[in-house]
């Protein structure tokens, strides 16, 4: 099945073609290479708590065009508003970055074109069919840059749209491209209805020295939905980078975190949660590459799990020969709310070096009995019990959040999740 399924992608990639001869061979090349690897299934170790099934006995079609009414967005006055409709860009409903304030968007094959010896770094392709994939049959893809000096006030909003995109792929990619000293924050949110689609998304972030990039993921896909995302960051010197993903929708999602610290004094934060119920399967991944000394890494991930939910952390720290007086911690810990919910953990530690401090550690259990007959006893029904302890359960991986209102509106998330299962 899985070579018909590469026949499909096949003809989606040469009905595309026709940009520029640079841009189709690159794509080609790419394409066959996701060939070569497959479709993951759980003889993979890094897959071996997903189920890709959706994805791997069937293709998914060519996204469609439609029309969508204003959708509500988080932020008014935006740095640039940026909305993605069944994985196209619509610019009726985005607001485009003003040049003035520093910040600019390049189409992803203008980019090439303009930049011949960038074509083979610029797309980052990972180890693994579902990176290459985007590249080969990504519906859009534009560079974001933001120059030298710049501190942008105001986030950067960035919307997907799924709409009446049944059996449909829609595969989106960015590239993010800081100068020094620069600063900024993107939020990213997928949101979609009840069909069943599938998206696919990159981001790469390229940080020079003394940048600061705050990225928050926001995954509230429909029901039915099979959601993978990757993000690839590349750290300078003395750059900040912080990012936090939340999820509570689609049928399977997995977000992916690859951060590599290329120069000293980087100091790399990566956050999380899982809410996940009735069948749900929702999977984060990461890895952090310390390559060179005197760089500090942290995570803290929680999940919550309700009937039939399944979560799965996989987070690795990777310490070289050469980075020396790296600071590492990873932290990871999972609250059943039902004897049918599942978790998996497996937070790794791969050192090199001898003069380093890193942790890690990974738990799974059940609420606390005595919080919650205390909380009972004084006269809280059991249901708001319930909703005040996973609520801070989850605050652990809100801690880091700086923005009070990007904290609130995540955790008017996590308060809405167990809402919706008070009422189930």
């Amino acid at each position: 099945m899985t070579n018909a399924i590469f026949d499909i992608y096949e003809e989606q990639l040469k009905a595309r073609e026709g940009a520029s001869e640079v841009v189709d061979t690159l794509k080609r090349e790419v394409f066959h290479q996701a060939k070569k690897y497959g479709i993951p299934t759980h003889r993979h170790e890094d897959w071996r708590y997903s189920n890709l099934k959706a994805i791997r006995e069937k293709a998914y079609g060519l996204p469609m065009a439609v029309t969508i009414d204003q959708p509500d967005l988080l932020i008014n006055e935006a740095s640039a508003t940026l909305v993605f409709v069944n994985g196209s860009l619509s610019e009726d409903h985005s607001k485009m970055p003003d040049s003035q304030t520093g910040l600019t968007m390049t189409h992803l094959n203008n980019h090439f074109a303009a930049n011949e010896e960038d074509r083979t770094v610029s797309l980052e392709m990972g180890d693994g069919a579902l990176v290459h994939l985007n590249a080969a049959l990504m519906n859009a893809g534009y560079v974001l840059t933001v120059k030298a000096g710049t501190k942008l006030e105001a986030p950067i909003e960035i919307l997907h749209v799924a709409s009446a995109a049944s059996e449909q792929s829609l595969q989106t990619r960015l590239l993010v491209q800081m100068g020094e000293h620069a600063e900024a924050t993107i939020i990213e949110r997928f949101i979609g209805d009840d069909a069943d689609y599938w998206t696919n998304t990159v981001m790469q972030s390229r940080l020079s020295e003394g940048t600061k990039l705050t990225h928050y993921k926001l995954q509230e896909e429909g029901p039915n939905a099979t959601h993978t995302s990757s993000v690839y960051v590349d750290c300078g010197a003395e750059a900040r980078y912080q990012g936090f993903n939340l999820q509570t929708g689609a049928l399977y999602g997995r977000m992916e975190h690859h951060v590599r610290v290329l120069s000293e004094e980087a100091d790399v934060r990566i956050d999380g949660a899982n809410l996940a119920a009735a069948g749900q399967t929702l999977d984060i991944r990461t890895h952090v590459d310390h390559t060179v000394p005197n760089a500090v890494s942290d995570q803290i991930f929680r999940a919550v799990l309700d009937k039939k939910g399944k979560s799965a952390f996989q987070g690795k720290v990777t310490v070289a020969v050469d980075a020396q007086k790296t600071l590492a911690d990873q932290s990871c810990r999972a609250l059943l709310l039902d004897r049918t919910a599942e978790a998996n953990a497996k937070p790794e530690l791969e050192i090199y070096a001898d003069d380093v401090k890193c942790s890690h550690g990974a738990t799974v259990g059940e609420l606390d009995e005595k919080a919650y007959f205390y909380l009972v006893s004084r006269g809280i029904d059991p249901a708001s019990a319930r909703q005040i302890l996973v609520e801070a359960f989850a605050a652990d991986a809100l801690e880091f959040v700086e923005d009070a209102e990007m904290r609130d509106m995540i955790n008017d998330r996590i308060l809405n999740w167990m809402s919706a299962r008070r009422e189930a």
